[in-house]
Order: C-alpha cells, then sequence, then structure tokens
C-alpha cells in the first residue's frame, strides 16, 4: 500500500505543504518522527505546542489518506521487515493501524482506563481494533467458536462504518504478485521509457503486441492504485 501511497502526487503535495506550514519549528525543534531528538530536546511546552497545534493537522491527513503516520514518500521500507532506518531508530510503515492510535490523545487515553468488565462474552470495537474477553476455563471448541462469531460481527459492523463514510470496499483481492510490477512499469515509464521499450524489458519472451498489452494493463492497474485504490489493499 505504501508504495502506490507514496507515488500519489496529492500526497506528496499534502506532505510538502504540511512541512513548509511548520518549517519553521521543525528545523528548529526536529521532526516528529525523530523520536530520539525529541526525547533530548523538546521541553514540556514544546509537546504541548505540537499535541495542541501540530499533531492535529497529522491526525486529518493521516484519516484522509488511510494511514497512522504522516511519513516522507521519498522513505522506503526494507520488504521483509517493514521497516525503515531512521539513524539507530527503526520506524514501522504507517500502513495498517488506525491514525487515531498514534496521534488521538482522548482516544489513547480512553483505551489506557479500560479495564476488564469481567464479562467473558464482552466484545468492544474502537475503529478497526476489536477488545475482547475470554474465559481460559471454557473448552478450546467454545473459545474458538465465540471467537469466530465475535470477529465476524466486528469486521461486518467495522465495515459497515466505512461504507457509511464513503469509503469503497474492494470487491476482490487482487493478486499480490503483480504489485511489484505494476510498480516496475510504472517507474521505467516515469523516467521515460516508451512502452514499446517497457515491453521489450519487462516481457522479453512475449510477442511485441502480447507485451505492449500487458504494459499498458500494468499502468492502469498502477495508476488507478496510485490514485487512490491502494486503500483497497489489505
Amino acid at each position: 500500500m505504501w508504495e502506490f501511497l507514496r507515488r500519489n502526487s496529492q500526497y506528496r503535495a499534502d506532505f510538502r505543504g504540511f512541512v513548509e506550514r511548520y518549517e519553521d519549528w521543525f528545523k528548529k525543534k526536529g521532526y516528529w518522527f525523530d523520536y530520539r531528538r525529541r526525547e533530548a530536546n523538546w521541553s514540556n511546552s514544546d509537546e504541548d505546542y505540537f499535541y495542541d497545534k501540530i499533531a492535529p493537522v497529522i491526525l486529518r491527513l493521516c484519516r484522509k489518506w488511510h494511514i497512522g503516520n504522516l511519513l516522507p514518500p521519498d522513505w522506503n521500507f526494507d520488504k521483509k521487515t517493514g521497516i525503515h532506518k531512521l539513524g539507530d531508530d527503526e520506524i514501522g510503515l504507517p500502513t495498517g493501524i488506525a491514525p487515531e492510535m498514534n496521534w488521538d490523545l482522548r482516544f489513547l487515553g480512553a483505551l489506557m482506563d479500560m479495564g476488564f468488565t469481567s464479562n467473558v462474552t464482552s466484545a468492544t470495537r474502537h475503529a478497526n481494533i476489536v477488545r475482547a474477553e475470554f474465559d481460559l476455563n471454557w473448552p478450546m471448541k467454545d473459545l474458538v467458536t465465540h471467537a469466530k462469531r465475535t470477529l465476524a460481527y466486528a469486521q461486518e459492523n467495522y465495515f459497515n462504518e466505512l461504507k457509511k463514510r464513503g469509503v469503497r470496499l474492494p470487491q476482490g483481492r487482487r493478486r499480490v504478485q503483480d504489485y511489484e510490477t505494476h510498480l516496475r512499469v510504472w517507474d521505467l515509464r516515469q523516467a521515460g521509457k516508451r512502452p514499446a521499450e517497457i515491453a521489450r524489458v519487462v516481457f522479453p519472451s512475449g510477442s511485441p503486441a502480447y507485451a505492449l498489452r500487458k504494459v499498458r494493463d500494468h499502468l492502469k492497474a498502477a495508476n488507478k492504485l496510485i490514485q487512490g485504490h491502494y486503500k483497497e489493499i489489505r
């Protein structure tokens, strides 16, 4: 998902505009993702200013782009670990986490204040996170049945919420193995290569007509993902 999002021109513009808006403060105090510098340099008043003025803007942009953190679009993440190295720090992918888990202090405070209800059938959904309770004295088959019912209901409820918010849900799963080809073809085209040249490089064994058609299909798919359909990747 990140590889497509970071190529989205509007995301790049949003990130650039956000950084420029607070550029003087970031240069003086350090960027929000540089946790080591934050710990060393930020005073209590710096933390207050950041969470009062800047974090709400990050949260709004994260909600817009369906990510958990606003990160530079030129960052690459290790394909196996999903980690980006920033000095000695390791920063994970911003995808797959609700932005509230990073930037909504009231939401985080509510989670911290939550305790067990002692009701073994209790389950509560918060954004895309489900909190459920289980009694380990139950037989395993009953625990599994309860878990399946709880998760099925929670997922249905979550998807209904997304639909009400106008989020388009995937009708089917794309072939994961095609994603890398989408990106390779797209990047070659952005580098100025003609479709016929890309066809010879990426699909050397096919007929010229077939290879050219494949290139156009991959370009179309990559463009759709970059322009917004990356949100369908789960």
